[in-house]
């Protein structure tokens, strides 16, 4: 069994959205998006710790933006064939499917639903099925302490069920051997002279105190006195150089938090009811390596379904990215890129390939990607933002590096995950073919024109444009640029900005050489022509970048309403029409 897709409408910041599940899945997003009302929607259906105070939900509950009068929250459950689940839902399941339906309509009970369908639907008036179908959630807020407490003691009394009559019995004798170890340990602690000494000033208060202590005397135990109670009062706790250790910092404890809690669930074998799981942000306290393992640990070793919420790139990035969720918003409702999980991002992901990396997954989490062509680009538009007042983490903004010009990848995966993006790329001369060349094109408005004909489409109009005159991009290797060259060169650079999509004039370099930023890049080259400067500004890019950047950031200013800015400010507007319409 597994929970297929959840359909809200009207709670919290979800209006009207579908989302698919797969057995393993990862809820990604930002801050406030949405991933915990997300959880607690189903926690709704099949938590038993909410209360039925807690079902009738409160006023803050209902979508602002929608203006709704009732909250609908559907679970379509497929691959239902567990005996438990065949015998409690019966006649409203067909073809492995029910379908669980919340309602709770303004200054009205709420209702359950239960049908094959949603159009066989009828009404229920409890979640009479939690006790055969539940969801457990570990939350960000879980104490690690409390649960270690409680859960070793439901691992424990698992763990003994499962023994053999004949375990049984040894481990009855190896409890009465502990028994009369301790009754050892503790006359051994009561002969101790301070021991003793101390005890006699506490029995002799006690005797003054009331008639009824005299035939009674306190001592000081190892602990427990019964064999029993020590058992029951065990504490976890992990071995280093043969030395046992008491669970100590939050990363250890939330180790075996997670540890002790999926021991249990494989320890137990329930064929009177089925649970699946919620953990929020499991990377709580580790650092990357951790997280990245802690990733496949939690896929691997979850024999039920499982949702994983995080901010960890980490995570991300050893997820199955058709098993991912992300969660974005626009005009203050959130929905689901792709609907959820997706093999459309399976098949953008196995083109991105061996580029997922810690630093590529910050994306999952940006509400606006800048693709530029190499490290140098990040490094100038960094600085370039601050001093244009754009604070890239505030605008959760990331500028990535294709490293080269393989743009395509990248923006696929923004695309279907529904991030917006803008791209800044070269524009120079290249020849064809690369061996024995006989022609040569503008390589930029190529690259940038094969990126629209993929995402736009053959029905776009620059798209066509370009089919029509293509040809014009290519002149003889030792021609000079043909006029129609330059036009369609002209009117691709003008026309793409309105897909996001900048050219250089040339390239970068070539760009800051003749632009505001001429006389400083002279002075600090130390050379007097442009085309001097350009040759060794290309030398070591990324390591003569952050030495100019290290001496004169503040230059920049002067760059701060030249055309190299443009891709900033759109990306900036991008961002701020979709989180807040008609801002500004």
């Amino acid at each position: 069994m597994r929970i297929n897709q959840v359909h809200i409408k009207g709670f919290r910041n979800f209006s009207d959205e579908t989302v698919v599940f797969q057995p393993k899945t990862l809820i990604i997003g930002a801050n406030d998006v949405g991933k915990t009302n997300l959880i607690y929607a189903l926690r709704l259906l099949f938590d038993k710790s909410i209360s039925e105070q807690d079902l009738e939900l409160t006023e803050s509950d209902y979508n602002a933006y929608s203006e709704t009068g009732q909250i609908e929250i559907t679970a379509t459950i497929c691959d239902v064939t567990e005996d438990c689940l065949l015998s409690e839902f019966r006649g409203n399941i067909k073809d492995d499917t029910v379908v669980i339906r919340y309602v709770k309509p303004r200054d009205k009970a709420y209702s359950i639903q239960i049908g094959f369908s949603e159009e066989t639907l009828s009404e229920y008036p409890t979640r009479h099925y939690i006790k055969r179908l539940n969801m457990q959630c570990v939350d960000t807020n879980r104490d690690l302490f409390s649960f270690l407490k409680r859960e070793r003691l439901q691992m424990l009394r698992l763990a003994k069920e499962r023994l053999t009559e004949e375990q049984s019995q040894e481990d009855e004798k190896s409890t009465v051997a502990i028994q009369n170890n301790l009754d050892i340990i503790n006359s051994q602690v009561s002969s101790l002279h301070y021991v003793s000494t101390a005890l006699e000033h506490v029995n002799k208060e006690l005797s003054d105190l009331s008639f009824h202590n005299e035939d009674q005397t306190v001592r000081f135990v190892a602990g427990e006195s019964e064999a029993g109670e020590l058992l029951n009062n065990l504490t976890l706790s992990y071995s280093a150089a043969e030395n046992p250790l008491t669970p100590g910092g939050d990363g250890r404890n939330n180790q075996i938090f997670l540890a002790t809690w999926i021991a249990k669930q494989n320890i137990q074998e329930n064929v009177d009811h089925v649970t699946f799981y919620a953990i929020e942000e499991p990377e709580a306290h580790l650092h990357p390596h951790q997280q990245r393992r802690l990733s496949e640990y939690i896929q691997n070793n979850f024999k039920g379904q499982v949702l994983i919420t995080s901010h960890s790139p980490h995570i991300a990035s050893r997820f199955d990215p058709c098993c991912i969720i992300r969660l974005y918003t626009e005009q203050k409702i959130t929905h689901a890129a792709c609907g959820g999980c997706s093999e459309m991002l399976k098949r953008v992901f196995s083109e991105f390939n061996y580029r997922l990396n810690a630093l590529s997954a910050e994306t999952f989490f940006s509400d606006g990607v800048f693709l530029v062509e190499g490290v140098s680009e990040v490094m100038l538009y960094t600085d370039l933002a601050s001093k244009m007042g754009i604070d890239l983490d505030r605008y959760n903004i990331s500028i990535l590096s294709v490293e080269g010009i393989g743009f395509k990848p990248y923006v696929a995966v923004c695309n279907a995950l529904n991030i917006p993006w803008v791209l800044r790329t070269d524009n120079d001369v290249f020849s064809k073919p690369k061996n024995s060349p006989t022609k040569r094109y503008y390589a930029g408005v190529s690259r940038v024109m094969g990126i629209l004909e993929l995402w736009e489409g053959s029905s776009n109009e620059l798209v066509k444009y370009w089919s029509k005159y293509k040809s014009d991009n290519e002149w003889p290797m030792d021609g000079e640029i043909p006029d129609e060259a330059k036009a369609l060169n002209a009117h691709v650079k003008k026309q793409t900005t309105l897909y996001n999509i900048y050219l250089s004039d040339i390239d970068l370099e070539s760009d800051l050489a003749n632009g505001p930023l001429s006389a400083t890049l002279l002075s600090f080259y130390s050379k007097r022509t442009a085309n001097a400067l350009i040759k060794a500004m290309k030398g070591k890019k990324g390591e003569n970048m952050f030495a100019f950047l290290t001496k004169h950031r503040d230059s920049l200013n002067a760059l701060t309403e030249d055309p190299i800015a443009a891709p900033l400010k759109k990306l900036k507007q991008l961002i701020e029409e979709r989180i807040h319409p008609g801002h500004g």
